[in-house]
């Protein structure tokens, strides 16, 4: 199954780049072992940079931190409506990625849309929660539970194959 591995970047500060180091991880088929192409091997120094632009970003007034959920959400669905249009393409990919058979890949996509759907649901649904009223026994006092963002978040991932 030949599928052309697309070549790919660091997204920092809105826009595509080579890690500080330059340096890259193969990418290699578990069935053939074959080296299929490579990611940006970032490191702590390209992650700061990352972490330090999205904490501007996370100050600005007009933007993700603040925008509602309903926004949020079509976002979301955008994701998952384009997953589903290249469900194939990226079936594929995974099969080369991860070993698995084409027919679970397929149908991991589409449970990878429906987690970004599900996630647009819980979106929506925080307009109607970010100010809750607390219900308490003093006329005099108004009491809230205030829920909004707090920061900004770095992620590792694993790489998962699957086992033959």
């Amino acid at each position: 199954m030949a599928v052309p591995i697309p070549f790919r970047q660091l997204f920092i500060v809105g826009e595509w780049r080579e890690p500080i180091l330059k340096k890259r991880i193969p990418i290699i088929n578990p069935a053939t072992q074959e080296i299929i192409g490579d990611i940006p091997a970032a490191n702590a120094e390209d992650v700061e940079i990352a972490v330090e632009a999205a904490r501007r970003a996370f100050s600005k007034p007009d933007y993700w931190a603040s925008t509602s959920g309903s926004c949020r959400a079509k976002f979301l669905r955008a994701i998952a409506d384009k997953i589903l249009e290249r469900k194939i393409e990226l079936a594929k990919l995974e099969v080369v990625d991860s070993g698995k058979p084409i027919d679970e890949a397929i149908s991991d996509m589409d449970a990878v849309a429906g987690c970004f759907k599900y996630y647009a649901e819980l979106a929506e649904a925080l307009d109607a929660k970010k100010k809750i009223p607390i219900s308490i026994p003093m006329d005099t006092f108004n009491s809230h539970v205030l829920k909004e963002p707090i920061g900004v978040v770095a992620l590792i991932t694993p790489c998962i194959e699957f086992a033959h």
